[in-house]
């Protein structure tokens, strides 16, 4: 699934969980969808950060791997 899609869910899912909350009677019920709706609110505002942060990671790992030293697993012998 895209990064922008997941991000535009979670704010889909912000936006009922707020509608959720303003309809409610019980105080309860209208935090705990005003509550979900911030928390969903906030995952779709750090899915464009975390990408960019992963694509560093994996970009940082690539440039690394070559110059890592061999692994030691070629020249490992199994013994009963």
């Amino acid at each position: 699934m895209a990064d922008e899609l997941l991000a535009a869910m979670h704010g889909v899912l912000a936006r009922y969980h707020r509608s959720l909350a303003k309809k409610a009677a019980l105080d309860i019920v209208q935090q705990y969808h005003a509550d979900l709706a911030q928390r969903f609110a906030d995952e779709a505002a750090q899915i464009p950060r975390r990408t960019a942060i992963l694509e560093r990671l994996h970009e940082r790992e690539l440039e690394t791997r070559p110059t890592m030293a061999p692994s030691t697993n070629a020249t490992r012998h199994d013994h009963p």
